[in-house]
This record gives structure tokens, sequence and C-alpha cells, in this order.
């Protein structure tokens, strides 16, 4: 049988849920705005914790949108939209 990698090994260290999260290359910014990727058993452990807040960043970035969506829906069936009924109409049922 062939031996685990040392990135399969760091993903078992770290448990199963976490672990088969672990990417093997991590993506940051640098300090003028460049994407940087990088294999992760070469990055620095400040590289890791500027991926970190790339991916804070991201995700909060995701939130506000899933957010938006999330009141226009609810917005939409508070004025008896359906839900075949385009945004366009929505919008013009809502801004009456």
């Amino acid at each position: 049988m062939k031996s685990p990698t040392l990135h399969q090994s760091l993903q078992a260290k770290l448990g199963a849920y976490t672990g088969e999260h672990l990417t093997t290359a991590i993506r940051y910014q640098d300090r003028y705005g460049n994407l940087v990727e990088k294999p992760l058993l070469d990055a620095t452990l400040d590289e890791v914790a500027f991926a970190i807040q790339t991916l804070n960043a991201e995700s909060a970035s995701i939130h506000r949108r899933r957010s938006a969506l999330d009141s226009l829906y609810t917005l939409a069936r508070e004025n008896g939209c359906i839900g075949s009924d385009t945004v366009g109409v929505i919008a013009v049922e809502v801004t009456k």
C-alpha cells in the first residue's frame, strides 16, 4: 500500500470533517492587491493568515448578496408576487 502524502497526513491530523476541506493551495491578496496562489505546504503561517482574511472577505460578500436576495424574495411575497413572476414584474409591483 502507498504511504500517505504529507498533505494527506496533515488532513488526517485535522480530523475527517476539517481535513477534507484543507486544500493543497491557498490564495490571498498581497499588499498591492494581486491575487497570490501558492502550494499550502510552501506557505508561511503569515500567508495562511492572509488567506484566512481573503476567505473572510469572500464569505462576507456572499453573505451580503444572499441577504439581498432573501430580502427581495420576502418583499415580493409580502406584495403578493408569485413564483413565476420575473424580477422585472416584481420591481414594478413593489415600487408602486
